[in-house]
């Protein structure tokens, strides 16, 4: 592939394929380095494939050798089977990733972290976006950090459709405490146009990513049950019963539905922002068109996924 491409990771998953897909109609080449296997392939070849390898400097080179930006959507999720978190691995990944990306002469990075990674530092989720985000400032590298809250819309929104396959399966509906903490959901498609126009910016921003409406939690969830046309109580439960039902929901589905981390985050209003709304897409409008058909079947995110090293997952 000539000089002049983009590099998405992940671009056969979520995020990433999406930026991947805006990527595209605005006229780009894209590459992604990627290390799922047995995804499909939605670009039918338009996009150009590379094997991920983060000790393999040389290949990692290679790979982005002229691309003129680089969109890293790469996190690690889980460590092992018993889903044990991994975050130091993700910090030392992307690490590497960035090493390569400056000595590839990769023109800018646009980067995705997490909304108000500082408010959070006893969770390593956290602490890990601040020590990446750190770590491209100080690259030298030209950048944009993208700080998204929570996504909604496409084809493989697990959380909102988990969350509506909840509703759908149980009478009652927990909330964690009161409900009345802020939620400030954004659309995919916003995520990828606001990736690809800060691709194309040279000056280092740091930009929180939030759609145009915020609601309290329990409004959020009563909004997602009304568009499904069902009745459920929606109550407050202290945090820990709702975290021991999570779990106990997770032995039968074999999955991770919440950890305590996360629901402290939510608590905290972690998914809002007091900044200006990037995203244009309305929840209300989105949710009242596609609520029918959300919760129809439980979405297993990683039974999902296959990868060449089991070790490491990505946001993509």
């Amino acid at each position: 592939m000539d000089p002049g491409f983009h590099v998405v990771t992940g671009a056969f998953g979520y995020s990433g394929r999406w930026i991947a897909k805006e990527l595209l109609a605005r006229g780009h080449r894209v590459r992604t380095l990627t290390n799922a296997i047995g995804r499909d392939d939605p670009f039918e070849g338009e996009v150009d494939v590379h094997t991920v390898d983060f000790n393999n400097h040389s290949a990692l080179v290679h790979s982005l050798n002229g691309a003129d930006v680089l969109y890293n959507t790469y996190w690690v999720r889980y460590k092992d089977p018993n889903g044990g978190y991994a975050h130091d691995l993700a910090v030392d990944n992307i690490r590497k990733l960035l090493a390569a990306a400056k000595d590839a002469g990769v023109g800018r990075v646009v980067h995705f972290s997490v909304a108000h990674p500082s408010k959070a530092p006893d969770w390593s989720y956290f602490r890990g976006k601040v020590e990446v985000e750190e770590i491209l400032k100080s690259s030298g590298l030209s950048y944009a950090i993208l700080r998204p809250t929570v996504f909604f819309g496409g084809e493989r929104d697990v959380l909102i459709n988990n969350m509506a396959w909840l509703i759908r399966k149980f009478p009652v509906f927990g909330l964690f405490g009161l409900g009345r903490y802020p939620i400030q959901p954004v659309h995919i498609s916003d995520v990828a146009r606001i990736s690809a126009e800060q691709g194309c910016n040279d000056e280092n921003v740091v930009i929180d990513v939030a759609g145009p409406e915020k609601y309290e939690y329990r409004q959020y969830v009563r909004l997602i049950a009304k568009s499904m046309g069902v009745r459920r109580l929606v109550m407050p439960v202290p945090p820990t019963v709702a975290w021991l039902v999570g779990r106990l929901v997770g032995v039968f589905l074999d999955d991770r539905v919440i950890t305590r981390a996360e629901i402290k985050g939510l608590m905290q209003g972690l998914m809002a922002t007091d900044e200006p709304p990037v995203g244009r897409i309305s929840f209300a409008d989105w949710i009242d068109e596609n609520g029918h058909s959300l919760g129809k079947r439980y979405q297993n995110d990683m039974k999902e996924r296959q990868y060449k090293d089991p070790t490491v997952n990505s946001n993509g």
